[in-house]
Formats: C-alpha cells, structure tokens, sequence
C-alpha cells in the first residue's frame, strides 16, 4: 500500500496485528510503541474500524495550515548565520522581533537554528528515573546489537560485534573484527538471519553506522534492514541497552583469560572458540533464560531474497552526457548495449562485504569498461 511508507506505521501495525491475534500481550505492545493503554485501545479500535488503513494520519497529502513561507526562513537563517550569530537563542528572538520586525514562534526558531547548527548547548541536567524494562515474552521480537572494542586476545585492541536477544539473553551470533564498521556490522547482521531467520526489532545505539546522530538521513545498516521489514530502535543512554552491556562485561571478565590459557591469539583461532566453544558450552548454559512463551516470532527468509544482494553498500552516481560515470575517482563508460539514452539516470554500484563490486541500471546488472583514473590534488 502507497501509504505504508514509514517505518514508524508499519511497527504500529505490525504490533496491532499482533495483539489483535494474542501473539503479544498488550503491556508489551505498549512498551514497544511506547504509548498508554489510552492510544492503544484507540489503535486497535481503529484497526477493527478500518483493517490497515488505520495507520494512514487524517492529514497526509493536505497543506499544513501553519505553514510558514520559504523566504521568511530563508532571511531568518541568513541573519542569524550572518548578524546574530553569537547571541542565544532566547536574545536572538529579542532582536528579530525588536530590530528586524519578525514575529517567529521560539519552537519554529529553535527548529530552523537547529537546520544550521546554530544552537548553543544546555547545562546537564538531573539525571532522570529510570525504570525496569521486562523482558520480551519470545524470542526474535527484539535484538540488542553492540560493539566492544578491547585487548580480548593478543598485545593488539580488537572489536568483539554481537547480538544478544532480549527474551532469553542467548547471544545469537558473535565475531571478532579490527573495528566496528559498517562492513563488519552487516556480517554479524546477516549470519544472524542466515541463521535464525527474519526478527523484528533491532535496538542499538545512537552511532552513525545504525543512523545515529549526524546519519540520520541514511544509513547502509538501516537501509539494508528497512529492506528485509526490520526496524530500528535507537537507546537513549547506555543504560537503556543495558543487557548487551552486561553481556560485554561478562565476556571481558571471563572469555580473556580463557583465551590466554589457550593461547589464542589470531582473529580466526578467536572466532572459532567463540563459536564452537565459549557459546555453547559456557554462556548457553549458564547465562540464558527460559523465555516466557515457547513459540518463537523469528520468520522464515522468503526463497527468492538473496543476502549478499541487501547487505552490501549500495552508491548512487548519476550518468553523464557522454554515458560516462564516476566511482571511487575512475571514470568508466557504459559498455552494455542501449536502444536510447540514459543521461541523468541512476546507475547503482554495489560493493560487497569482499570488497568487489558491481553495477546496476533499472535493477539489472550494466557492463563498465574503465577508461581512466581520477587524479586528486593532494590538500594543502
């Protein structure tokens, strides 16, 4: 359906369909939405109402009443970049409605400043309560994911990348890497599908490889997720993602000087005793919970979906005149045979977790031929 583009309505109707059919007990549902009791009866009413269409909002497609006009934003950021620079926000909003005769709203001009990054920062505050998260009652409803960069094994620092689920704390895959990228955060994602199957949440922090704070616009993990129905959660503080914390914890305190008796000291040696022994006969054992209901909400991975073709890093380079296009600083020419011209379209480069590539026009596979190498001038 054209309106289920969000993310946000597809978890609120994935979780009512739930509910509606006792997978999930409604105090769940509503700390994964994270609404009252009030909003969710009104959903599920709705839902009963409508079917689906529920989660399209009564406003979409109409012209908000208050909106405001482009130019006026426009004059607004250019003084504050330009003029008041230097004031708070609260001073700044004096001058524009006393000196400049702008009648803004303090939100509006909070939002607008921020469009620029022109907003000082606020005192820390009081720490707040923080309360007790339960469990979820099966397990594939929701993952925690981190990264923990330590001296596990050997005199170098490495990066230990696993998922923990949240019903019965079972780590479902882990694996040492020299860092916690996005290539590396893509292999523990899809051995955990090749494996388990399809879950529906992953809760993660607020870092720039899930989307986090400077990526919010796109991210490879998230996009790769989005395309498979899985959504993303990000925590607020560490301490909301606490059962991966502890899980590192652990993990530090007793993995490291098992693996210095055993003198491990490759990544290869490392993975496979984490593999093959530390998880199955130590931390299964000892460290997981029953979960409350036995049935599990993993999903099986539809036959024609082909992993290596989703988690990679997919590039956008747009084709020139003469059917040329530009990747990693080589200029290449379009060799597949066409019937007419493609200039201003989309050609896709997909480079996989091996670090080879390929291209895509339209969804099928396009032949480059290189031409030449890009030389860029070193900075000065």
């Amino acid at each position: 359906m054209e309106f289920l583009v969000g993310a946000k309505a597809q978890l609120k109707l994935d979780v009512v369909t739930k509910v509606e059919q006792g997978k999930i007990p409604r105090k769940q549902a509503r700390q994964i939405l994270g609404k009252s009791e009030r909003t969710l009866e009104r959903y599920i009413a709705s839902f009963r109402k409508e079917g689906v269409v529920f989660v399209r909002h009564g406003n979409q497609g109409k012209k908000p009443r208050n909106r405001i006009d482009e130019d006026l934003k426009q004059k607004v950021q250019a003084l504050v970049r330009n003029k008041y620079f230097d004031f708070n926000m609260t001073h700044c909003l004096e001058k524009l409605r006393d000196e400049e005769k702008l009648l803004i709203r303090a939100e509006t001009f909070r939002k607008w400043c921020h469009e620029i990054h022109h907003v000082k920062r606020k005192k820390r505050r009081r720490a707040c309560i923080r309360h007790y998260r339960q469990r979820m009652q099966s397990t594939g409803l929701l993952l925690q994911m981190d990264g923990s960069p330590h001296r596990w094994f050997g005199n170098k620092e490495s990066t230990l990348i696993a998922a923990i689920d949240d019903a019965n704390s079972d780590i479902v895959y882990g694996e040492f890497f020299p860092a916690e990228d996005t290539i590396s955060c893509m292999t523990v994602l899809q051995r955990i599908v090749e494996r388990k199957g399809l879950f529906e949440i992953l809760y993660v922090d607020r870092a720039g490889i899930f989307g986090g704070h400077k990526r919010m616009e796109f991210s490879q993990v998230k996009r790769a997720l989005e395309e498979l129905g899985i959504h993303i959660i990000y925590a607020q503080s560490p301490e909301a993602k606490g059962r991966v914390e502890r899980m590192f914890q652990t993990l530090q305190d007793r993995m490291i000087p098992e693996m210095r008796m055993k003198n491990i000291t490759t990544y290869p040696l490392a993975n496979k005793y984490l593999e093959t022994e530390y998880l199955p006969k130590e931390w299964r054992k000892k460290f997981t919970v029953k979960p409350k209901k036995s049935l599990s909400s993993y999903k099986k991975l539809p036959p024609n979906i082909d992993l290596n073709e989703i988690f990679c890093m997919k590039y956008y380079r747009s084709v020139k005149r003469d059917h040329t296009v530009t990747f990693e600083a080589k200029l290449y020419a379009i060799k597949s045979p066409l019937k007419h011209s493609i200039y201003g379209q989309q050609i896709e480069f997909r480079v996989y977790q091996n670090l080879k590539w390929r291209a895509f026009y339209a969804g099928q596979t396009i032949e480059l031929e290189l031409l030449e190498t890009i030389e860029r001038k070193a900075a000065a």
